[in-house]
Formats: C-alpha cells, structure tokens, sequence
C-alpha cells in the first residue's frame, strides 16, 4: 500500500512536470511574430507605423472591407481586424492591445446580432487564453466568471481546454517561424462562393438597452481621443429594423441593406469578394470621402 501511494505521488508529480514544462513551450509559442492568428500578429505590429484606423468585428468585418483597397484610394493605413465569433468583449481586449503600440485616430465597429451578448464567447475568446497572465486581457474576462482565474493558474489548464484553437497544430509552425501573412490584405480574408438561395435575412437582435461593454469601450476611445464609428454590414434581402441603434451609439451607420444582388454574396450574412471590394466603396465614400 505504502508503494502504490509513493507512485502516485510520483506519478502525480511527473504529470505536474510536464505540464509546466509543456505550458512554457506553449506560451512561448504564442509570444513568437509567426503570427498564427490576428491576435499574435497585432501584438508583432511595428510601433512605429502610424495607424489612420482599425475595424473591429466578427467575420462580418473581417470578410467585407478590404484596408489595401482603401489605401490605395485614399492614402489612408488601416488594419482589419475582425475575427469569426468576436463580439464587444473581444472588440474591447482587441483595442486595448492596439492601444498599447497605437493611437490610431479612428475605430469603426460592426454591430448586428451579437449587440445584446455581453458575454465573451467561448470561440472569439480562444486566441486570447495564451495571454490571460497579462493584466489587461485577465481583468477583462475575469469579470464574467467562468474558468479564467484557472487558465492563469493551472499550468496547461488553459492549452488542453481550448487545444482545437490553440493546440501543437498551431505551436509547431510558430515555433519554426511559420504564420499567417496578415500583411498582404492588412486583415482582410476573402470569400469566393456565390449565394444560390433566394431567402430573407431576418435579424435576431434587440437593440432596446446599452451594451455595457461598448459604453466602457466609447469611453476608453474618448479617454485617448480616438474617433469610434459603428457601423452594420449588408446583409441580403435584410429585413429588419436597427434604427435604434442610432440612439444607442454614437455615428451609427445602418448598411445592411445597400447591396442586395446576389451575386456579392457567399451568404446570406456575408459578401464574396466582389461583394467586399463594392462594399469597400461604399465605404469609403461614407467615411473618408473628404480624403480623396
């Protein structure tokens, strides 16, 4: 009896080991520039390079405006920086970290659906875990419960809880070097499908109360004189109505139904890449008009 409980220990020991071990190689990979995701490659970003804005969102920014289009037209730089699943807790962290090298004078934000979660998803939060010991990413997730003081915690907690998003597929090529070129698009991620069904896009949302999330983001962005904009990105056949929004949020603009063929949509809730270089027009002239 007195072996069996020493090989545990043993065991036990072992295991608390390698996952030290293990959780060191990790974190150490996530803090390399081969940027396997956009929250590693904003956190490589050049301090130097002056950013006129960045645009905050789910796939519904990151598959619609296109920064190279806009440079070209306008002069302006710019970082797309939607990602799938995010909604205003990530669109918050995300700023902060921009903040942290950049004072970009402009921020834009797509709003939809997700306006009323005041929660972090379990998707959008993924690429900011290998950073939960930083003071700013943990103080922001920590407040919505959940397992975060664990992730910090518990050596490799965080790695084998999130391992489809942040797991040895990922941390082998940072550890070699190899990423993601973010560069070349500036955050942008095109789609080349074509929307075959003829349906309506029916919005579940209920713009009716503050997002306490976005008011502490619209505060944090007057603190540092940054201009913010909200914006929703089309939608085809949208049905609905977000004029509320106007009330809700500062130099809100409702696009969701500005294009409407569909032959510039993937879906019913995202454009193609035709779909993004119209939409960036349109952008443009809603926006930065006064630049060309």
């Amino acid at each position: 009896m007195k072996k069996l409980g020493t090989y545990t220990l043993l065991l036990l020991g072992i295991l608390l080991l390698l996952f030290v071990v293990l959780e060191w190689v990790y974190t150490y990979a996530y803090n390399q520039d081969a940027a396997r995701n956009k929250v590693m490659w904003v956190r490589s970003l050049d301090a130097d390079r002056t950013l006129d804005y960045v645009i905050l969102g789910s796939s519904r920014a990151k598959n619609f405006i296109k920064p190279r289009q806009i440079e070209e037209q306008t002069g302006l730089y710019g970082l797309n920086l939607g990602m799938n699943a995010a909604n205003a807790v990530e669109h918050f962290v995300m700023l902060q970290e921009v903040l942290k090298k950049q004072q970009p004078k402009k921020v834009f934000i797509q709003v939809d659906t997700q306006f009323k979660i005041v929660m972090p998803d379990p998707n959008g939060e993924a690429p900011w875990m290998p950073y939960i010991e930083e003071e700013h990413v943990y103080e922001t997730f920590q407040k919505y419960g959940g397992d975060y003081e664990a992730y910090r915690s518990i050596p490799f907690y965080r790695y084998m809880k999130y391992e489809s998003a942040l797991g040895f597929r990922n941390v082998l090529p940072a550890l070699l070097g190899s990423g993601y070129n973010y560069e070349t698009d500036l955050g942008y991620s095109p789609l080349h499908t074509t929307l075959k069904e003829e349906l309506e896009y029916i919005p579940d949302v209920d713009p009716e109360h503050e997002n306490e999330v976005y008011v502490e983001l619209i505060a944090l962005c007057q603190a540092k004189g940054v201009q913010v904009h909200f914006f929703t990105s089309p939608a085809y056949k949208f049905v609905g109505d977000l004029s509320k929004f106007n009330m809700l949020l500062p130099d809100y603009i409702d696009f969701s139904d500005r294009i409407q063929d569909r032959q510039y949509f993937s879906d019913q809730t995202h454009v193609n890449d035709k779909g993004a270089t119209l939409f960036t027009e349109i952008f443009i002239e809603s926006y930065f008009s006064n630049t060309k």
